[in-house]
C-alpha cells in the first residue's frame, strides 16, 4: 500500500477499482488515480523487429499484422521508426525537363478533320520540381 499520492504527496487516499488484477488507489485531494505496480506497455522489442524484417521480407503490412495479431498501424508505425533510426532520406536528383509534341505534328499534318470539325492537339509537358528552369 502506497504512502501518499504520487502527483500532490497528500497522505489521503482510497482504493479505486482493479486494473487486471492490480489495486487502483485515488487521491481525495487532487483525485489522482494510481497504482502501486507500474504495468507493462507496448510490444515487445522482439515483435516489432520481426515485423520489420517480415516486411523487408517482401510480406505485405496487412499479412504483417495479421501473422503477428497487431493493428496494422502498429506495423507500419515500427516499420517508419525502423526506418527513421537507420536510414537517411536521400537526396533529390538533378530535375529532367521534358517536352512531348510528337503528337502535335502528326496531328497537324493530316488533311482530315474530325470531332467538331478542327483538329486536336496534344501538347504536354513534363516538369518535375527542382531548381533548373
Amino acid at each position: 500500500m502506497p504512502k501518499c499520492c504520487p502527483k500532490c504527496d497528500h497522505p489521503h487516499f482510497v482504493k479505486n477499482g482493479f486494473v487486471g488484477e492490480t489495486q487502483r488507489f485515488k487521491c481525495k485531494s487532487c483525485h489522482y488515480q494510481f497504482t502501486t505496480e507500474q504495468l507493462e506497455r507496448g510490444k515487445p522489442l522482439w515483435m516489432k523487429l520481426e515485423a520489420v524484417l517480415l516486411y523487408l521480407g517482401g510480406l505485405s503490412l496487412n499479412a504483417t499484422a495479421k501473422h503477428l495479431d497487431v493493428s496494422v498501424q502498429s506495423v507500419l508505425n515500427w516499420v517508419r521508426d525502423f526506418a527513421k533510426a537507420n536510414y537517411e532520406k536521400p537526396e533529390p536528383e538533378k530535375v529532367v525537363v521534358v517536352e512531348l509534341d510528337e503528337f502535335w505534328h502528326f496531328v497537324g499534318s493530316k488533311k482530315n478533320e474530325f470531332g467538331s470539325g478542327k483538329h486536336g492537339s496534344l501538347g504536354m509537358r513534363l516538369i518535375s520540381l527542382g531548381n533548373d528552369p
